[in-house]
């Protein structure tokens, strides 16, 4: 299921993107006899990733009896919880953490660690933001398009548990070329040129298209001269060097034809 709409790439330079879904599979956790796996999906988009969180709601009562894994589309993976409390918290014994449930977000940023979290009292036992035990910068760079598996394991057969919500975040950046780089390191590497400063890198673009017909024809270039020496708001300054030169007339011959 998906909680936010993404915001659509325009054609100009994007700030990161945030984009929350959230997924579906069977309530209760197998107690101590198997695993439970929630499906999360994303769609198609033309962005690679720059941070991930996941936010979990489970019910259950000892949360040391539970780990929690995070699976990429392709494969990449991090062990986000496991049996936090084990093999030895000190009271509470050999066999984790006690505490009830966990509503919380799993956040490499956060101050206090989800393993190493338990409480006499409090519950949910895990709440808040907190870090996981393997790093999830891990997913950093990916195209986050396809399946994303969360695996939740009941390691005892004597208490039982559900899963309530699983949802993750995503902080992406624009990647219009598809070659898993954020266009700003693209063009900032000289990756990708940008003509026209706009931040989209060139091959994205249809840069001789001066009149915005999405075909570079002789309008354009009837459009480029009518405007030659032109030095402010001009609509032939195709690489917006505040000139309509030479520069922009080559632009329009190179890209002539029908915008890609």
């Amino acid at each position: 299921m998906r909680l936010l709409l993404l915001i659509p790439l325009l054609t100009f330079c994007l700030p990161a993107i945030s984009d929350t879904h959230c997924g579906t599979g069977p309530g209760s956790i197998p107690d101590g006899s198997g695993d439970l796996t929630w499906t999360i999906e994303v769609p198609e988009t033309a962005v690679v990733t720059t941070k991930v969180l996941l936010m979990t709601r489970i019910t259950h009562p000892w949360m040391g009896d539970l780990s929690l894994r995070l699976t990429a589309p392709d494969g990449t993976t991090a062990l986000l919880l496991d049996r936090p409390g084990m093999p030895d918290g000190g009271w509470i014994g050999p066999w984790g953490c006690g505490g009830d449930d966990a509503v919380c977000l799993f956040d490499d940023e956060a101050a206090d660690a989800a393993e190493s979290t338990c409480s006499l009292d409090a519950v949910p036992v895990l709440n808040g933001n907190l870090s996981p035990l393997e790093s999830l910068s891990v997913f950093n760079g990916l195209d986050p398009t396809g399946t994303w598996l969360v695996q939740v394991i009941d390691h005892s057969p004597i208490d039982a548990g559900t899963v309530d919500q699983l949802c993750l975040t995503f902080t992406s950046s624009p990647d219009c070329n598809g070659n898993g780089v954020p266009d700003s390191q693209d063009i900032d590497g000289g990756g990708s040129q940008d003509a026209d400063g706009n931040g989209v890198p060139d091959e994205c673009q249809c840069l001789g298209d001066a009149d915005g017909d999405l075909v570079v024809d002789v309008s354009d270039l009837l459009l480029v001269l009518e405007e030659w020496g032109c030095t402010s708001n001009c609509e032939g300054d195709l690489n917006s060097d505040s000139a309509v030169d030479v520069s922009d007339l080559l632009m329009v011959i190179s890209a002539w034809g029908p915008c890609r």
